[in-house]
C-alpha cells in the first residue's frame, strides 16, 4: 500500500502534491486502470469532463464547478505524465507554452498595441495568432479548425473566418428545397452557422435552447 499524508482540517493539497499523487497511480504499485491508460483511451474522459464543467456554469453551481474544474485539471496532468514517461514534454513544458502564448498574442496588455474595447482585443489576439502560427493564407487558418468540433461550431467558427477574411458567400435558403440530398442539408446547416455568425448568434446554444422548448411542448401537450 502506498502512504499519502493526510491533510488536517483548513490544509489544502498543491498542485505539485496533486501531480505527485496522480504519478502514484501510475506506478507499478499503483492503480490497474490507470497503469493501463493512454492519450487515445482518455480522450472520452477529456471531452466528458469538460462538458461536465460547462454544465455546472450553466447550473450556476459553485461547489459543482470547483469539482468539476478539478477533474479537467486531473485530465491535464494525466496527459503530461503520460508524455513524460514517452520522453516527449513535461508538465512545465506545457505551462510554459502556454504563458508564452498568453505573453504573445496579448501585445495589447504587454506590449505597445492600444486597443478601445473587446473586440479590438480579439482581432489583436487573431491576428498575433496568425503570425505565431506562420499562416499566410485563409485555407491555412480554416483547416486549422479541429475535425472533432461538434459540426456546427466547426461550420459557424469558418463562416466567421470566411467573413473576417472578407470573402462572405450567400446564403441559400430553404425555400429553394422540397426534398433535400444530404449535401444539400449539409449546405443549409451551413447558411444557418453563416447567418448565426451575421447575427452574433453562437448556433449550438441556439439549437440546444431550442430543442429545450420542443421538449417542454411535448411534455405540456402528453399532460393534456
Amino acid at each position: 500500500m502506498i502512504e499519502i499524508e493526510s491533510k488536517k482540517n483548513g490544509e489544502k493539497y498543491s498542485l505539485e502534491e496533486l501531480y505527485h499523487i496522480i504519478e502514484l497511480l501510475r506506478s507499478p504499485e499503483g492503480c490497474p486502470w490507470d497503469r493501463e491508460q493512454t492519450h487515445e483511451t482518455l480522450i472520452k474522459p477529456m471531452i466528458e469532463e469538460a462538458y461536465e464543467a460547462v454544465d455546472a456554469i450553466k447550473k450556476d453551481s459553485t461547489e459543482k464547478l470547483c469539482e468539476e474544474l478539478g477533474d479537467v485539471l486531473l485530465q491535464v496532468i494525466f496527459h503530461a505524465i503520460l508524455a513524460k514517461e514517452e520522453g516527449k514534454f513535461e508538465f512545465e513544458d506545457v505551462t510554459d507554452r502556454c504563458a508564452r502564448k498568453m505573453l504573445f498574442r496579448h501585445t495589447h496588455v504587454f506590449g505597445n498595441v492600444e486597443v478601445e474595447n473587446a473586440n479590438e482585443a480579439l482581432d489583436n489576439w487573431e491576428k498575433r495568432k496568425l503570425k505565431e502560427k506562420g499562416f499566410s493564407s485563409l485555407q491555412q487558418d480554416l483547416e486549422d479548425i479541429p475535425k472533432v468540433f461538434p459540426a456546427l461550431l466547426r461550420a459557424q467558427k469558418v463562416a466567421k473566418k470566411i467573413r473576417k477574411a472578407g470573402q462572405d458567400e450567400s446564403i441559400p435558403s430553404a425555400e429553394e428545397f422540397e426534398k433535400a440530398t444530404e449535401e444539400e442539408i449539409g449546405e443549409l446547416l451551413y447558411a444557418l452557422c453563416k447567418l448565426a455568425d451575421n447575427s452574433d448568434v453562437d448556433a449550438e446554444t441556439a439549437l440546444a435552447k431550442y430543442t429545450d422548448k420542443v421538449i417542454e411542448k411535448k411534455g405540456k401537450k402528453d399532460e393534456n
